[in-house]
């Protein structure tokens, strides 16, 4: 997932928000300062509650984050890079560079965030009764006794035994140092997320029917879980079959080029309608690659501007397109294909300065089909990439 907000670093880590961040934020304000509050400390004025809520609100949004740093603090001291973090509707994801080389390293990623939470859960608790025992304001104790519990609750739903939660990850630990089966143990916890998402959609449709519309969150969680498990669940297949593919098996050698300077028109006439390609690569007056340029980008222009327009200035940059070497991993190129800005989907492959080849999803797709060929046996034994809180 990509942060829609950038807010910084934090131990050189790239910290993003996601526009659904803002989103639960206001609801959460309005649901604390509207009925949590009022109710646990009354006598407050509407100004004050808002105040208040808001500021709780900030602060759990900073939980949510200490959560994440303890995934990647470990993560990095375990040997795995971390690209990001992003903050999202339904907590945080850190986007980890590669996986934990053992079950041990697995399992310490896995518990620093839920031990992050419980921490902070019994901070807030105890800083709620200190405050209470010497008088403090109530709505004081009330915003700090809210700020436990929910610390609290994260880490519980958290450690709910099923993929991506951190159980899910403690559980793939479990079963990988047991069976010594990576691929098992992926297996194993993407489908107890699957039954761990099930039945909370289940008993949120219940409490729904029942009349407490506040459960619908629990459809809401269970399907996210629902289908994050069932999407790693494919991305561990993928990238078994493709566990010994390199990316000069995939892709497509000497690309057709264009120049930089073509008309979008001359593009479409001279390129699109006598090639079988949806994207070619964009070259300078030097003959250096500078970009590369999509039907459908060009599809989204007006016809009206194509005599106007030239090729440079509908292509995405060189800089915004996952770039490969014809001797790795196609595995590994597939995690930038997945995050790069520009090419959509697309990555362009050079020996030395040289452009030798192209990856397109169409490439991937018949690389996923040709390996599906092969005996079960070829595939690798990958494991997931992410941690959400």
């Amino acid at each position: 997932m990509r942060p829609t907000v950038r807010l910084g670093r934090i131990a050189h880590i790239e910290i993003g928000l996601h526009w659904s961040v803002l989103a639960i934020m206001l609801l959460f304000t309005w649901s604390l300062a509207d009925v949590t509050l009022p109710d646990l400390a009354p006598a407050y004025t509407t100004a004050v509650y808002w105040l208040a809520a808001a500021a709780a609100v900030v602060v759990l949004f900073s939980c949510l984050l200490a959560h994440e740093v303890a995934h990647s603090v470990v993560a990095r001291r375990r040997g795995v890079p971390v690209d990001r973090i992003t903050l999202w509707l339904l907590g945080g994801v850190s986007q980890l560079h590669g996986e934990a080389q053992t079950p041990a390293d697995e399992l310490h990623i896995a518990a620093a965030g839920p031990l992050t939470s419980l921490v902070l859960g019994a901070g807030f608790g105890v800083f709620a009764v200190a405050v209470a025992s010497v008088g403090g304001p109530a709505l004081a104790v009330a915003t700090l006794g809210w700020l436990g519990a929910l610390n609290v609750i994260l880490a519980a739903f958290n450690l709910l035994p099923g993929a991506p939660l951190d159980g899910g990850r403690l559980l793939h630990a479990r079963v990988w140092r047991r069976t010594g089966d990576r691929a098992a143990a992926t297996a194993s916890a993407t489908r107890a997320g699957a039954r761990v998402g099930y039945t909370l959609v289940g008993i949120g449709v219940a409490f729904v029917l029942l009349g407490d519309i506040a459960a619908v969150w629990f459809v809401l969680l269970g399907w996210f879980l629902v289908t994050a498990a069932h999407a790693e669940a494919t991305a561990a297949l993928l990238v078994g079959a493709l566990a010994n593919v390199r990316v000069r098996d995939v892709m497509t050698e000497h690309p057709v080029t264009v120049p930089i300077h073509t008309s979008v028109s001359a593009l479409v006439e001279e390129w699109f309608m006598h090639h079988d390609c949806s994207a070619f690569p964009v070259v300078d007056e030097r003959g250096s690659v500078a970009g590369l340029v999509t039907l459908a980008k060009v599809r989204s222009i007006d016809r009206s501007r194509w005599d106007r327009l030239d090729v440079a200035d509908v292509a995405d940059a060189r800089a915004t397109v996952a770039a490969a070497r014809p001797d790795e991993a196609i595995t590994a190129l597939l995690e930038r294909m997945s995050t790069a800005v520009g090419g959509a989907g697309r990555a362009l492959v050079f020996d030395g300065d040289e452009l030798v080849g192209i990856v397109s999803p169409r490439d991937v797709q018949r690389a996923v089909s040709l390996a599906s060929l092969r005996s079960p046996g070829v595939a690798g034994r990958p494991d997931t990439n992410s941690v959400p809180a």
